[in-house]
């Protein structure tokens, strides 16, 4: 089991946010391979996120709306010149 102890001090909040932050970086730094492995596992949940049928779907939409407004602005331009 792990206890952890805050107790804040400062003088201004600006302070104490700066400290909370030094103290977040020092255990990202120290962690570096746990952290390496969440963020591993984050990938490849996402990735079957973005493989699933309905977010395939989405993002074929996606494509064609973009793809459909880049041809109609150069077919714009190009009538324009």
């Amino acid at each position: 089991m792990v206890k952890i102890n805050i107790s804040i001090e400062g003088e201004d909040i600006e302070e104490i946010i700066g400290e909370l932050l030094n103290v977040g970086i020092d255990l990202l730094k120290s962690n570096r391979k746990e952290i390496s492995e969440i963020l591993k596992i984050l990938a490849d949940e996402s990735l079957d996120v973005m493989l699933e049928h309905k977010t395939l779907e989405k993002g074929a939409m996606l494509y064609r709306k973009i793809n459909s407004e880049i041809n109609w602005t150069y077919k714009r331009d190009k009538n324009k010149g």
